[in-house]
C-alpha cells in the first residue's frame, strides 16, 4: 500500500527534524604556538573515532567512547606555521588550525665545571636556517652553524673560564633573533686539577682553581687537611693557580683539597696525588772519596731494615725512616770509573723498582805529590774517576811524559816521573783516557835562585897575559842548586854596563872556563862577569863587574926592547973589551 504525503506536511517534518537534531561540533586547539616537544590539546571531539594530522602527515589517531580531548606533541619542524587539521570520525574533516612552532635551544649537561663538554641542540629554527651561533653570556662560542630541512641544529663547546654560578646560553641565526630564542642556564661549578698527579717527596706541584668567586679571596690549598699554600685570589672569572712543594709524607694516596671565601671545600671535588718512593743526593757530582749526602722519602712510616746500593752493591744498610717514610744517611763515593752511577734503596716492604734511583756523577781527577818541587825531583801522579782498562796519556806543558799507561777496572791509575827541566812557576799536568775522561793539575817548580858565584880569579884590575893576544881562564867558587846549576859568562870591552860585549857563554857547567885562542883578548881593559843559573830558570843575578888589564906591550915593542938591550950589552962588551986591551 502506498502511503501519500502532501506537500504542507512533508515541509512540516523536516521543519521538526531540523529543530530537535545534534548541535554542530565545536572542535579548538591550545595553545596555538610552541616550541618542539610542546603538547597540544584538541578539545569537544565527540564520540568516536579521531585523526590528528601535521601538515597532512598524521600525526595521532584513536578512539573516544566518550568524546572529549586529546593531546598531541609538536613534531620535529621548521619554525613558522604549519597545518593542523582533525577529522571526528576518522574520514570526516571537522577542523583545521595554524600552529605557529617557536625556536628553541636545549642544553645537555646543563651545569658542569670549566673545560667540560656541553652541546646544545636548537630546533625550530627556518629550514636549512644559516650562520647560526651559539653564544655563552653573550660571547660567541660556535658559529658558522647550519640547521637542516627541519631547522633542527647541535653545537658542541667547552664550558670556558668564568666563575661559579649560572651563566645564560643563547643562539640566532640568518633568519631567528636571538630575543626569540628563550635563554637556558648553565650552572657552573668550582673544581681543582692538579700537574703533575704524582711524584715523589719535594716535587713541586701546580694546583689551578676553576669555577670559584668572581675576585674571590682567601683561597687555601690543603695537603691531607693540613695548609699547603694559602693567601690565593681569584680573578674576574673565578680562575687561580698556586704552587707548593710536596712535602714529607708517606708512599701512597694523599688528598688535596681548596676552600674560598665563599666556596666550600665540600663544593670541590677533592684531588689526589700520589707520593712515589725516591732517594736523592746531594751533591749530585763529586770525585772519588768524596762524601755525598743520601736522602730517602716516600718510604713507609717508620719502615726500617732500609739498604742502599751504589750500582746495585750495597754500601748501606740497617736505615730507619721516620714517621713520615723519610730517612738520611752519607757515603764516602767508592772507586768507580768516571760518568754516571746510580744509588736506589730498597727494604722487605719497598722494592727497589718502586724507588726511583738517583744518579751520580763521579768526576775525573788527579792528584799530584809533592805538588811543588824542583828540576828532577819524583812526581807521583794517581788518578780515580777515568774510564775502565783504557790507555792513558800524562802531559807535562803539552809535552807527553808518559803515554800507553793504563787505567784498572775501576777508572784508577798512578804514575811518576821525574821533573823535566822548566821555568819556575807552575806547570800544567794533563791526563786523559782513550775514552775521553781528562782531568789536570798543577806541579809548581821551585822559583829560588841559586847562590851569587864568587870570583876566584882574575880578580879586580889584575893584570893577565904580557903581550898583545892573551887567553886567560877566568874562575869562580861552584854553587850548588837542587835543580841543577848552569853558568854564564860576560865579557865587555872596557865598559863596565856590559853595552857592547866581546864574550857571552851560556850553559856552563864547569866554574871555570879558557878562552880558546879565537877568543884570545887584545891588550887592553876588559871586564867580566858571571852569574848562576838553576834547572828552573831561576839566576843569582850578576857579580860586580870585575876590571881584568890584559897585556902590558905590544910583541913589536917587546921585541925591539930586546933588540936594543942586546944592542947594548953588546957594545958595552966589546967597548969593556977595548978597554981592557989597552991597558
Amino acid at each position: 500500500m502506498k502511503v501519500k504525503f502532501s506537500a504542507p506536511a512533508l515541509c512540516l517534518a523536516l521543519l521538526l527534524a531540523l529543530c530537535f537534531a545534534a548541535p554542530a561540533q565545536a572542535v579548538g586547539i591550545t595553545p596555538t604556538a610552541g616550541v618542539i616537544g610542546a603538547t597540544v590539546t584538541i578539545s569537544e571531539l565527540t564520540a568516536g573515532s579521531y585523526s590528528i594530522k601535521w601538515d597532512g602527515v598524521g600525526v595521532k589517531q584513536g578512539t573516544l567512547p566518550g568524546g572529549g580531548s586529546v593531546t598531541f606533541t609538536v613534531p620535529d619542524a621548521y619554525g613558522g606555521n604549519h597545518t593542523v587539521t582533525v577529522e571526528n570520525p576518522v574520514g570526516t574533516h571537522v577542523f583545521s588550525a595554524s600552529f605557529a612552532v617557536l625556536p628553541s635551544i636545549g642544553i645537555n649537561p646543563n651545569s658542569g665545571v670549566i673545560g667540560d663538554s656541553v652541546t646544545v641542540e636548537g630546533k625550530g629554527f627556518a629550514a636549512t636556517e644559516s650562520s647560526i651561533k651559539v653564544t655563552y653570556d653573550g660571547t660567541d662560542m660556535k658559529t658558522g652553524i647550519a640547521a637542516n630541512d627541519k631547522g633542527s641544529w647541535n653545537a658542541t663547546f667547552s664550558v670556558p673560564s668564568s666563575a661559579k654560578g649560572s651563566h645564560t646560553v643563547d643562539a640566532s641565526g640568518s633568519t631567528t633573533k636571538a630575543g626569540d630564542v628563550p635563554d637556558v642556564t648553565l650552572t657552573v661549578s668550582p673544581k681543582i686539577t692538579l700537574s703533575p698527579v704524582s711524584g715523589d717527596v719535594g716535587t713541586s706541584v701546580s694546583v689551578s682553581g676553576t669555577g670559584f668567586g668572581k675576585d674571590e679571596g682567601g683561597i687555601r690549598v690543603t695537603y691531607d687537611g693540613t695548609d699547603a699554600k694559602t693567601g690565593a685570589s681569584a680573578d674576574s672569572k673565578g680562575s687561580w693557580n698556586v704552587t707548593f712543594v710536596v712535602p714529607n709524607s708517606i708512599k701512597g694516596v694523599h688528598t688535596i683539597d681548596a676552600s674560598g671565601a665563599s666556596t666550600k671545600a665540600d663544593e670541590i671535588p677533592d684531588v689526589t696525588f700520589i707520593v712515589s718512593s725516591a732517594v736523592r743526593i746531594k751533591p749530585n757530582s763529586g770525585y772519588v772519596g768524596d762524601s755525598i749526602t743520601i736522602d730517602g722519602c716516600g718510604f713507609g712510616g717508620s719502615e726500617s731494615g732500609i739498604t742502599v746500593t751504589f750500582d746495585g752493591s750495597v754500601v748501606k744498610s740497617d736505615i730507619a725512616a721516620n714517621r713520615e717514610g723519610c730517612w738520611t744517611t752519607s757515603l764516602a763515593i767508592p772507586a768507580s770509573t768516571g760518568g754516571s752511577h746510580f744509588i736506589d734503596a730498597y727494604s722487605a716492604s719497598t722494592t727497589a723498582v718502586d724507588v726511583a734511583d738517583a744518579k751520580l756523577a763521579v768526576l775525573s781527577k788527579m792528584v799530584i805529590e809533592p805538588a811543588e818541587g824542583h828540576v828532577g825531583c819524583d812526581i807521583v801522579v794517581n788518578g780515580t774517576g777515568f774510564g775502565a782498562d783504557k790507555e792513558l796519556t800524562i802531559k807535562y806543558d803539552n809535552v807527553a811524559v808518559f803515554t800507553k799507561l793504563v787505567t784498572d777496572a775501576k777508572g784508577n791509575f798512578q804514575a811518576s816521573f821525574k821533573a823535566p827541566k822548566s821555568p819556575g812557576g807552575k806547570h800544567n799536568l794533563i791526563a786523559s783516557d782513550a775514552g775521553g775522561a781528562s782531568s789536570s793539575g798543577v806541579f809548581t817548580m821551585e822559583t829560588t835562585p841559586p847562590s851569587l858565584p864568587q870570583i876566584v880569579s882574575p880578580k879586580d884590575r889584575n893584570r893577565v897575559g904580557f903581550f898583545d893576544r892573551v887567553a886567560p881562564t877566568f874562575e869562580w867558587a861552584d854553587v850548588s842548586d837542587p835543580s841543577g846549576v848552569y853558568y854564564s859568562l860576560q865579557v865587555s870591552s872596557s865598559q863596565s854596563d856590559f853595552a857592547t860585549t866581546v864574550l857571552i857563554k851560556e850553559d856552563l857547567v864547569e866554574s871555570k872556563y879558557t878562552l880558546t885562542d879565537a877568543e884570545a883578548l887584545l891588550r887592553g881593559k876588559y871586564y867580566w862577569r858571571i852569574k848562576a843559573v838553576d834547572g828552573a830558570g831561576n839566576d843569582s843575578g850578576w857579580t860586580t863587574p870585575i876590571l881584568v888589564k890584559v897585556g902590558l906591550m905590544p910583541l913589536w915593542a917587546f921585541i925591539l926592547v930586546v933588540v936594543v938591550a942586546v944592542a947594548f950589552v953588546t957594545r958595552l962588551f966589546f967597548f969593556l973589551r977595548s978597554i981592557k986591551r989597552g991597558h
